[in-house]
């Protein structure tokens, strides 16, 4: 039938033309079929029942986040109060069991830098690079970082960075609700220990300490009071490093951060 064509060349040719299946030994022509009958579907099949009120009302139910673990809570409260320094700090959250993330986590993210600086920065939860460190704003993240701080005459020596969780969440995930409550007690205790006069909150850094629920868009470049204790201290919002890495046209918004920044310390030591 092909008399000496190459029977590859056609096989290659059917491919091309999107032939990928055989199914008989004769081509059918399927113009020339009549189109099939479609029978009527039967009344009660055409007539589904709807949803019940209860089947709606459970499935809104299911949606809701489970509630914190409040003797979890209250825990970690009474563990990071009774922390009187950042090394017993350090070493309470390395000790402590109550929170699940600690298992899968290769490191305790703690924080690196200088403890009296007060300049205090603020990571998102770790990612892989800081878990494998178990320092905050490691990897690429870091490099950025370092050269921010260079822009506006800052070395990592002027500042002093932890994280926002001590460990980092599986598979890089979001933190849990009862995750992040319980967490949350260890970085303000940090915070109170430390008695910086300014804080950088990174990412979503922000809407965790502040407790909102917007995103780092409609939080950054807008100065907040917070409330530890007897410290009260200043904090900005501002773009992860790894958020401009992905995002380069948004370092020009960055940029007004940090020189919002620059100014600050500037004004409180002239």
């Amino acid at each position: 039938m092909y008399g000496n064509a190459n029977i590859k060349q056609i096989l290659d040719f059917y491919l091309e033309a999107g032939v990928n299946e055989t199914i008989g030994e004769t081509p059918i022509d399927h113009f020339a079929l009549k189109p099939p009958v479609k029978s009527a579907p039967a009344e009660q099949t055409a007539r589904r029942p709807l949803p019940t009120a209860r089947a709606a009302t459970v499935s809104v139910s299911a949606a809701k986040p489970p509630r914190p673990n409040a003797e979890l809570v209250n825990h970690a409260k009474s563990v990071a109060a009774d922390c009187a320094t950042i090394d017993a700090l350090k070493n309470a959250i390395e000790l402590f069991d109550g929170c699940s993330l600690k298992e899968l986590a290769t490191h305790t993210v703690f924080a690196r830098g200088n403890a009296k600086s007060p300049l205090m920065l603020i990571d998102r939860p770790a990612a892989s690079d800081e878990d494998r460190t178990g320092l905050p704003f490691s990897g690429q993240s870091g490099e950025l970082l370092s050269k921010m701080l260079n822009a506006i005459g800052l070395s990592e020596d002027d500042v002093y960075m932890t994280s926002i969780l001590p460990w980092r969440p599986p598979g890089g995930r979001a933190p849990t609700t009862e995750e992040q409550a319980v967490c949350l007690p260890f970085v303000e205790r940090h915070i109170e220990l430390t008695a910086p006069q300014t804080v950088i909150l990174f990412g979503e850094a922000a809407s965790f300490l502040t407790g909102q629920k917007s995103g780092i868009n409609r939080l950054r470049g807008k100065w907040l009071t917070m409330e530890y204790g007897e410290t009260s201290v200043r904090a900005l919002p501002m773009f992860h490093p790894a958020f401009l890495l992905e995002h380069p046209a948004s370092k020009k918004i960055a940029w007004k951060d940090l020189l919002a920044i620059q100014s600050a310390i500037n004004a409180a030591h002239p």
